[in-house]
């Protein structure tokens, strides 16, 4: 069993300045509880959000609700591979991401808000299961992701501040 617990905060050399906002959207805290605290909150909060507001564009946002959390669940994915090809000893330089490619790619109005939030708690618990797996010689391991040095624990930690990022413009939105 790793100490994944009780990684500490990445440091401001550990990741790409861009993705500063991400970490410090993180509050304080183990690792582990935070990502997974993320399930039931994300969970209960989405419970009470109806389809016809999530399919709401509210300007000056571009993407509904629903993209949105298209969004989330694309990011968790990618994050999470760059996250395992690291700390694998994988690494091969890992290429950006365009979020609005994906976000156009797929079509929001057929699947429930439901479905959605199901798909990216299924990511998030997988994600779960692979970092209580990490050594804890693996959480200093640095790749290339997007032209930019990161670490495993920088990405662990982008993991729980790009949900809330994202939830607390979810909330602004919706007024909740």
């Amino acid at each position: 069993m790793s100490s994944s617990s009780t990684v500490s905060r990445p440091s401001a050399d550990e990741y790409f300045e861009y993705y500063g906002k991400y970490v410090a959207q993180v509050g304080e805290g183990e690792l582990l509880p935070l990502l997974e605290a993320q399930v039931s909150e994300l969970r209960s909060y989405f419970s009470v959000v109806s389809e016809s507001d999530a399919m709401i564009c509210h300007a000056p946002y571009t993407w509904t609700i629903k993209q949105v959390v298209g969004h989330m669940i694309d990011a968790e994915r990618i994050f999470a591979e760059r996250l395992h090809h690291f700390a694998s000893g994988d690494f091969q330089s890992i290429p950006g991401m365009d979020q609005d490619l994906y976000v156009t790619a797929y079509d929001y109005a057929k699947p429930t808000l439901q479905s959605l939030v199901d798909e990216l708690l299924f990511c998030r618990q997988s994600n779960v299961l692979l970092i209580r797996r990490i050594p804890s010689t693996a959480w200093d391991h640095r790749g290339i992701a997007s032209d930019h040095a990161i670490t495993v624990r920088a990405l662990a930690w982008i993991l729980v501040g790009h949900i809330n990022h994202h939830m607390a413009i979810i909330r602004k939105r919706l007024g909740r």
